[in-house]
């Protein structure tokens, strides 16, 4: 068999190989999430017996939205590590990657997205990298959040999760640019890599904290309409909704063990809420929104894997490059 044929068919096996992963990768994710939401059935129905249903509905909105800016900002640290992704390659490989989150520990949704970013020529160097500062700029606004918003009324978690205001300090120095290239490429170096193409910069680190701060407050609107349905005060509970569930997410971020936060973000969300809700509306409210977001992960997960194919929606944001390669695979 000639040479090249020889390749052709290595490439061809190697493509086999990876499709029979990434199938069992989404087989066993699948089964991860339906354990999750059925595990908690009996408390979630005997809860929406006594929620307004116009409120639950509505609040699936701006929840959608939040997961959707997630991925802006999760694709603005990639471009800025030289990554080529349309927006919609974005949201395939992010949304897609990131139900690894439902399956025991942490690197999945990593490893995920950093396979199905080789797709589209960018590197597992470049996506596994930035999928790391991602969620380290993540914990950074969300702490942020909470320290601006949970004050107004959630007085008892403040004192309880007093010790997340240190993400803050951290992440600002850790994420300096001028600090994390540099030790980025020393932890390639230990691993035998090649250096990074391109380091962080502070216009892409601004332009993902921007998105993700905006994530935050969409789904604190989404936490907030729950607890409206659940007939709290409209006014005084916006503040608590935002910051306790960005505090809720954030600790379930730093709990590495948990898929997904299961079980941490609920305990959290109940203490949070407590000035306005009984502890068992607050977890009511918590499986609600867990089932929720859960939902729109899958959902929003089948819908990019088809509007991100190649040559589908494919459009890049005003000013930068066409999609192309990216060196350093």
């Amino acid at each position: 068999m000639p040479p090249e044929d020889q390749a052709a068919a290595r490439e061809k096996k190697g493509r086999g190989l990876g499709d029979w992963l990434r199938l069992s990768f989404l087989v066993a994710v699948l089964a991860f999430g339906v354990i999750i939401v059925v595990s908690q059935w009996d408390e979630l129905s005997a809860a929406l017996r006594t929620m307004s249903w116009g409120l639950v509905l509505a609040s699936v909105l701006p929840a959608a939205a939040g997961t959707w800016v997630n991925v802006l900002a999760w694709r603005a640290v990639i471009v800025d590590l030289g990554g080529r992704l349309t927006v919609s390659q974005a949201g395939r490989v992010f949304l897609i990657g990131q139900l690894g989150k439902y399956l025991p520990g942490s690197i999945w949704s990593f490893l995920a997205q950093a396979e199905l970013a080789r797709d589209h020529e960018v590197s597992r160097k470049a996506t596994l990298t930035g999928s790391m500062i991602g969620v380290a700029i993540s914990m950074g606004t969300g702490t942020l959040v909470t320290v601006l918003m949970l004050p107004f009324g959630a007085t008892d978690a403040v004192r309880r999760y007093w010790w997340v205001v240190l993400v803050i300090p951290i992440c600002l120095v850790t994420l300096h640019p001028r600090v994390l290239g540099p030790v980025l490429d020393r932890c390639l170096r230990l691993i035998r890599r090649q250096p990074l193409d391109r380091y962080p910069t502070y216009r892409g680190q601004l332009t993902s904290a921007g998105w993700y701060v905006l994530g935050w407050i969409l789904l604190g609107l989404h936490a907030w309409l729950l607890m409206l349905a659940l007939g709290a005060p409209v006014a005084q509970s916006l503040p608590v909704a935002i910051g306790g569930f960005a505090l809720a997410f954030v600790i379930g971020l730093i709990v590495l063990p948990a898929p997904a936060g299961a079980g941490i973000r609920e305990v959290v969300i109940v203490l949070a809420f407590n000035a306005f809700l009984t502890p068992s509306e607050a977890l009511a409210l918590a499986l609600t929104s867990r089932l929720i977001l859960t939902a729109l992960d899958f959902v929003l997960a089948g819908i990019s894997w088809r509007a991100g194919r190649p040559g589908r929606w494919s459009r890049t944001a005003p000013g930068e490059p066409a999609p192309g390669p990216t060196e350093g695979k």
